[in-house]
């Protein structure tokens, strides 16, 4: 007895990983599905409450993730449907029977063992369907119905409901830390660039035998690519139009004011 009592226990702690919540006794807890649950605890150590309309329609809902509402009529409901009629409330699903799934960027958390329904869906206990979307922005969005999906006939009945957060995004589109991959290249970039100009330096210095301005790696190459730059911005930049080419003439008789009919070696011609 005391070594089943043990497992009992064991088993009870690996099913709450997650807040409150239960997989399924219907279901086998799979390695998979411990990982999904611990990938939620973000949003179930808030323990946020999140309330919403369903317009037009009259009711209210409250719902937490893998927490209970803490209703006194429904105390494991992890969804509560609310008549703003009449104030009668509906659990939607339990957090003691859950079902977990997951996709890139998106999972998909299952309340089952609802309040039945009464005229519809064959009786059936009701479903809710919790759509947990990537936001890289927040941890914990606001959730919102997206619809009642009833079909009587084939007793496919549950309730949908959308929320986002950054606990569910992958590693490609969310770098844990805040990092986007566009700041993890800038700094890949930076981190090559002063390597370059570190050991560069060094090289010139100690091996080469370089000094001062000629101890930086390529120097003759950098100035050159400087120059180029310069000459670059000022064509693109310059906003004073180019005046008239210039015209170059050598010394001559126009410098000198003289004209070309003056008889310039009259005075050395004898009388």
């Amino acid at each position: 007895m005391q070594y089943v009592a043990a497992i009992f226990v064991a088993v009870s702690l690996v099913a709450r990983i997650a807040g409150d919540c239960v997989i399924d006794t219907a279901e086998k807890l799979q390695d998979k599905e411990k990982k999904l649950l611990e990938r939620l605890a973000p949003l179930t150590k808030k323990n946020e409450l999140f309330t919403f309309k369903d317009d037009p329609y009259q009711y209210d809902y409250k719902a937490r993730i893998c927490n209970a509402v803490k209703s006194s009529s429904k105390p494991d409901a992890g969804i509560i449907q609310v008549d703003k009629m009449n104030g009668t409330e509906h659990s939607l699903g339990k957090i003691n029977k859950v079902n977990i799934k997951a996709g890139t960027n998106w999972m998909m958390l299952e309340y089952r063992g609802g309040d039945k329904y009464h005229s519809h869906c064959k009786g059936l206990e009701r479903t809710s369907v919790i759509m947990i979307l990537c936001d890289s922005s927040t941890v914990e969005g606001t959730m919102n119905i997206i619809e009642e999906h009833k079909k009587s006939n084939e007793g496919d009945c549950y309730y949908l409901f959308e929320l986002y957060s950054n606990v569910v995004c992958s590693a490609k589109s969310s770098i844990p830390g805040g990092l986007s991959v566009g700041s993890v290249l800038v700094l890949i970039f930076v981190v090559v660039v002063g390597c370059y100009f570190l050991f560069g330096f060094l090289y010139q210095r100690y091996v080469v035998g370089a000094k001062g301005m000629e101890q930086i790696p390529h120097f003759s190459f950098w100035k050159d690519f400087g120059n180029l730059q310069a000459d670059g911005c000022e064509l693109v930049c310059r906003t004073q139009e180019a005046g008239p080419p210039r015209t170059y003439k050598g010394i001559g008789d126009d410098q000198l004011g003289l004209d070309d009919d003056d008889e310039r070696d009259d005075h050395l011609l004898p009388m």
